[in-house]
């Protein structure tokens, strides 16, 4: 259907913003311009390419971007249910018990302490990094992604109420000790658990050193975990033990847990009935649910602060003073019916306040207010967006409601977005825009009105002031995502990762050294399969449900265009590395051929004498071109052919027929005769095969393994004897695969590697690196394959008397560490921090397993007093001084020099002789360019203001290339960047671009474009006093694309004001200008400085405001003026600044007014101007033409020339004086006033009365 004609140029602008529109976009801002080119050849170029689409628009070739983002947003939550659906049955058909139709998901347990067993018998024995049996694996992230989270919990062992646990529904239990922190620092309290599905969690008010947490999560969605019971702690979360009586069915799902503040009683909302421990935990009876007048799903379990408590369950909601069995009140009987969930709140403040709200249908109900403890219900509102509930069909996933527990009419209920009512649930109202979607669970912190907590399928987040527009994400270092696949780039010692996640997009992770990395989102919805290139990584591709792929040509800058394959939800594909062709399940016919980049996608069929194939798993060989195997669906077949690449039309070749899923086909690196198949069904007793011939015959190596999915197998590279494989229970590891006798290892303790479940393993050959992708904690790598590698990861410049981070923990494959640190100093741990104490440069090693060693030289600077000024002879920012005092190396591509360039726009020094340019001897900076310079370390231990400045000019390649100040703190080890905002004297771009295009991450900002001239800088850095030692450093980074000149940097600096610190006007002047008036003022220093009120008055009391001016802030003692027009050409105005600072997190507030500044037109002298109010009956004022500083005096007469009155004041800058004389008849008098020494002035006054 065409578009109509309201889709217009308006529209154009939304395809620029659209995925395809902007991947577009991004390409041409990507493609050099000839500078010869003239700039109406390009703005032709321009408006013919608009006039193109949207003449495609209109024709209807290309949708209108417009009318599809109407509806995209509505349209993919009105999916969401329906992915959820899909998700639960594709994973239910690939893990089902073929003789019992379904995934008896129990069993798991007897495969967990299966698991538990072996760490216990083989842990001790099993050390060395190298041995398949223990290899240690490394978290890689993404460690800004949280994951769906429901259940969190306020530690009222700390009073500050600042630590706070959460748990992951697969990524274990969590704790921060300081939630306020940016980077609250989440311990991972989980892996040493039994379990890494939390459901529940709850304190005991009486002695918080004890703590129980449910496990599973007792919801239907596809990839629920299921738990093992309750777990307890008594030491306030250092060890944990499993509560044996919870050991059973009863509670596989807990949701809900409670502690009873007056008696101690522990109970449990459970899949299976609502439960009651009196004997903390020990053991458990039945009070509510299935045999005691109801069903069993209960979902919430509270204490209402009028002693009642209160429970809610799949159809009802009930109270209770005893908790006793058969003692419990049905509260919505004949109020409330057709409900599958109920979620319920009690105000703690007034606890007859209550709010439920349930699912219906699949959809959210209304909402349901009391206002006497339950005895009525009212229906109130259900929250809707644009008229559509607000859960899109999906209230047995996202569904939560709390009400502020000071606040009774405050009530929040979380859907998929999250919403707000102020009325008693009668309006309501979205707020949280900025954070993710599908809401589990709402916290208000008890002790705080305005702090509340949200879990979701995002993670954790935060508000510190109610449900405002925007709230805090807390998810750095919670990793919990979600992975069903991933891929890894082929360069050696690479960290870069590319995979697909449940409801948080096809992510790029970049992990930092050997620690965890940030995910950076390249396409929405459910991520699944991702390939990377081995060959040639220019080229990615990603996908989403149903097989729809984008594709990246730039190493993952950005990503767009693609193809849709119609597949299953997770549709299942490999990719051919030689051929540059990637296969793909689909509906359509059998299978799918794309041809990368740019080819062709071609839609091929299997052989007439092959039915009922559902492909399942893709594996292209990597020994024999152009041949890719298939398996199937239960029941499992597995196929192969050759010369996949040609034709519509294939012969197969059928190498294995069983019964089971195929989940994944490996064959050996040079033997493509020995092939490893797994499957991914319960109830097999060969989930995992090999055969050697080919295909001819094939051997049961499951061996000892539990009986549980398996969704991945790969032979070791080095020893096609031995295999590892992903699992439900982690990746484990076979020293020889010898048919029954194959002996299975869980992952070791300690070894980095959880109990979790993990879907996928990539190999690479650069290095034998082994990615696991797990689906509850994110990306782990291991070196077990590699070879024993050196490596040394340090900062190459560092400070003296400042701890240096060296870690040694990123060497491949190393069982020992010997460092030498080049001053006699040396070490054998893996990772260490040392202190050099004197300037200069070192050579440092570091020997792994005796043997082998790399070297590399570090530089120590100096530390500096502040202020760092251009001038000073020797330590200056003028870098003229001392050349001991910075530091400067690359990573890759150009390197920043001290000294001058010739081509333009580095070109010069802005003073003296030298400057910091990059690459001052070539027109250009190279590609991939990462280049630091960095200056000395200063004291910044005193409170005060700060200002970093320095002068500049380059030209980069706008919006991607650029550069940034850095800093870093004492006591850490992580440069922070120096400013987060754009603004008129600092930053200039803001890296909005999808995933990771650009140098700098996504979101960052930072220099870029062009200054052809040398322009001053400068951020007030005032919070970094008291931090101690502070050291600053440039960064220049250029991704792969056009190259561009380069920057110059000279005369840095750093000026502070110390001691007692106010904001103080130096100069305040004003100046007449015909038709206009000019205020003039600096400051030096500007402490807080909010803005300037301009007030301006016509008589010199009585004032009004006519301008705010925002302060610039800071130290900058540039003048601020403001333009007044004078319409009315008075011949007298007096104007004044009325300053006004304010902090509000230290509570500052100050404000004060400038002496008031007089611009007269006409009148030159000094004398009165008005006298008001004349006639006058108490008192009345005269206001002069300037301000007064000195003696003013008056005497009043009467017209009979009697003194009636006298008076005599000293005036300070004042332009005005009130007189008030005693009480005196009416009628007419005369003043006279005198000024200093000038000659009286008479002025004829009248009273009234």
């Amino acid at each position: 259907m065409k578009c109509s004609f309201k889709c217009s140029f308006a529209n154009i602008y939304e395809f620029f913003n659209h995925p395809i529109g902007k991947y577009s976009y991004l390409r041409l801002a990507k493609t050099p311009i000839d500078m010869k080119k003239s700039l109406s050849q390009i703005l032709t170029g321009l408006v013919l390419i608009l006039l193109a689409i949207f003449i495609l628009i209109q024709l209807g070739v290309i949708p209108c971007p417009l009318q599809k983002q109407e509806n995209s947003t509505e349209q993919q939550e009105r999916d969401k249910a329906q992915r959820f659906k899909e998700a639960y049955e594709d994973n239910f058909r690939r893990t089902m018990d073929p003789a019992l139709g379904y995934p008896p998901v129990e069993r798991l347990l007897e495969a967990r302490k299966q698991a538990l067993r072996m760490q216990e018998e083989l842990s001790a024995s099993l050390s060395q990094r190298s041995d398949i049996l223990a290899p240690r694996w490394r978290e890689r992230g993404p460690n800004n992604i949280g994951g769906r989270t429901r259940t969190i919990l306020i530690d009222r062992n700390d009073p500050s109420g600042n630590t706070i646990w959460a748990g992951g529904v697969s990524g274990g239990l969590w704790k921060t000790n300081d939630i306020t922190a940016a980077d609250p620092q989440w311990i991972n309290i989980g892996d040493v658990l039994e379990n890494l599905a939390i459901g529940a969690m709850a304190q005991d008010p009486n002695n918080p050193q004890i703590l129980y947490v449910g496990t599973g999560e007792g919801y239907p969605n596809a990839d629920a975990v299921r738990g093992i019971g309750i777990l307890k702690s008594s030491d306030g979360g250092e060890t944990w033990d499993i509560l044996p009586a919870t050991q059973n069915t009863t509670f596989r799902y807990t949701r809900g847990l409670l502690v009873h503040p007056q008696t101690g009683d522990v109970y449990a909302a459970t899949s299976q009935g609502l439960y009651r421990s009196e004997d903390s935990g020990q053991n458990w009876t039945k009070v509510l649910g299935s045999g005691l007048g109801t069903s069993n799903d209960f979902y919430d379990i509270l204490y209402a602060s009028n002693g009642y408590l209160i429970a809610s369950n799949n159809s009802a909601v009930f109270r209770s003073q005893t908790g006793n069995p058969n003692d419990w009140e049905n509260l919505t009987s004949g109020q409330v019916s057709s409900m599958s969930r109920i979620e319920v709140t009690v105000c703690e403040s007034n606890p007859d306040v209550m709010y439920l709200i349930g699912a219906q249908g699949g959809s959210a109900s209304k909402v349901y207010y009391s206002n006497n403890g339950g005895q009525t219900w009212m229906e109130r509102n259900r929250p809707e967006i644009n008229g559509a509930e607000f859960t899109n069909g999906q209230a047995w996933y996202d569904l939560d409601i709390a009400v502020n527990p000071f606040e009774p009419n405050q009530v929040i209920a979380g859907g998929v977005p999250i919403m707000v009512s102020n009325d008693a649930g009668i309006s309501w109202n979205i707020f949280a825009t900025n954070m993710h979607v599908d809401q589990h669970k709402i916290l208000f912190d008890p002790e705080n009105p305005n702090v509340i907590y949200f879990g979701n399928d995002g993670g954790i987040y935060r508000s510190e002031n109610g449900p405002v527009s925007s709230v805090q994400d807390k998810n750095l270092g919670y990793n919990v995502t979600q992975f069903y696949a991933g891929d890894l780039h082929p360069d050696t010692f690479s960290n870069y990762f590319l995979g697909g996640t449940q409801d948080n997009n096809s992510l790029q992770v970049e992990a930092e050294g050997s620690e965890p990395g940030p995910g950076y989102s390249v396409r929405g919805g459910d991520g699944f399969f991702a390939h990377i290139d081995q060959n040639q990584p220019q080229y990615q591709v990603v996908s989403s449900q149903y097989g729809n792929y984008s594709i990246s040509t730039n190493e993952g800058a950005s990503f767009g265009g693609g193809e849709s394959f119609n597949g299953y939800f997770n549709c299942p594909s490999d990719y051919d590395d030689e051929s540059n062709i990637l296969y793909s399940q689909t509906f359509d016919g059998d299978f799918y051929r794309w041809h990368i980049p740019s080819g062709p996608k071609e839609l091929v069929s299997f052989d007439a004498n092959l039915t009922g194939f559902d492909i399942s798993a893709i594996t292209v060989d990597p020994n024999v071109p152009n041949r890719v195997y298939f398996g199937s669906f239960s029941p499992g077949k597995v196929i192969r052919v050759d010369n996949a690449d040609q034709g519509s039309s294939v012969e197969v070749e059928v190498i294995l027929s069983s019964v089971g899923t195929i989940s994944s086909i490996a064959i050996e690196q040079g033997n493509p005769d020995h092939i490893l198949v797994t499957f991914s069904n319960y109830g097999l007793v060969y989930n995992v095969q090999e055969t050697t011939d080919g295909g001819q015959s094939w051997t049961n190596v499951e061996g000892n393994l539990p009986d549980m999915p398996v969704r991945w197998g790969m032979f070791n590279p080095n020893n096609p004897q031995q295999a590892m494989i992903a699992t439900e229970l982690g990746v484990w590891t076979t020293a020889l695969l010898d048919g029954a006798n194959t002996v299975w290892v869980p992952p070791m303790p300690d070894h980095g590697m959880p109990l979790v479940r993990t879907d996928m393993l990539r190999w690479r050959t650069s290095d034998n690196i082994v990615l696991a992708a797990t689906h509850g904690r994110g990306f782990f790598t291991t070196d077990v394959f590699s070879p024993p590698t050196p490596r040394i990861e340090v900062p190459l410049i560092h400070y003296a008397n400042m701890p240096l981070h060296f870690v040694g923990e990123a060497s491949l494959n190393a069982d020992s560490y010997a460092w030498d640190f080049g001053d006699g100093s040396t070490s054998t741990e893996a990772n260490v921090w040392h202190t050099y104490t004197d300037v200069g440069t070192y050579q440092i090693s570091l020997t792994i397993n005796g043997n082998l060693t790399e070297t590399k030289e570090i530089k120590i600077l100096p530390e500096h007093s502040i202020p760092y000024l251009p001038d000073e002879p020797e330590y200056g920012g003028d870098i003229e001084g001392f050349t001991e005092q910075y530091g400067m190396y690359s990573v890759s591509g150009s390197e920043f020099v001290r000294g001058s360039s010739d081509f333009l726009y580095k070109d010069g020094t802005h003073s003296g002789d030298y400057a910091i340019v990059l690459a001052p001897d070539q027109e250009f900076y190279q590609p991939n360019t990462e280049a630091y310079f960095y200056l000395p370390l200063f004291d910044f231990s005193e409170e005060g203001l700060y200002e970093f400045s320095f002068w500049g000019k380059w030209r980069t390649q706008g919006g991607f290339d650029g550069f940034r100040v850095e800093y870093l703190t004492e006591g850490s080890d992580t440069w922070q960047p120096l400013g987060n905002d754009v603004s008129e004297n600092w930053y200039n771009t803001h890296n909005t671009n999808l995933g990771n295009a650009g140098a700098f991450p996504q979101g960052s900002r930072y220099f870029s474009g062009e200054d052809p001239y040398f322009t001053r800088y400068s951020l007030n850095i005032s919070e970094l006093g008291g931090k101690g030692k502070v050291a600053f450093r440039f960064v220049f980074k250029s991704d792969n694309s056009v190259q561009y000149n380069g920057i110059v940097i000279d005369d840095i600096e750093i000026s502070a004001t110390l001691g007692e610190l106010h904001t103080i006007v130096t100069l305040w002047d004003a100046a007449y200008n015909e038709a206009s008036a000019t205020l003039t003022w600096t400051t030096q220093p500007e402490y807080y400085c909010k803005e300037f009120h301009v007030e301006r008055s016509i008589n010199g009391k009585d004032f009004e405001e006519v301008e705010v001016i925002p302060a610039t802030g800071g130290l900058t003692s540039a003048p601020q003026s403001y333009e007044y027009e004078l319409l009315a050409q008075r011949d007298l105005y007096y104007f004044r600044l009325r300053v006004i600072s304010e902090n509000e997190e230290s509570g500052l507030y100050e404000e004060f007014y400038t002496p008031v500044k007089v611009i007269r037109r006409r009148i030159e002298d000094l004398r009165t101007y008005l006298a008001f109010p004349n006639p006058f009956a108490q008192s009345f004022t005269i206001s002069f033409t300037d301000a007064v500083n000195g003696p003013v005096q008056y005497v009043l007469y009467d017209t009979q020339g009697r003194r009636i009155w006298e008076g005599l004041e000293t005036l300070d800058g004042q332009t005005y004086i009130d007189i008030s004389p005693p009480n005196i008849a009416e009628g007419t008098y005369f003043l006279f006033l005198t000024i200093g020494e000038q000659e009286p002035e008479v002025i004829k006054l009248m009273v009234v009365r």
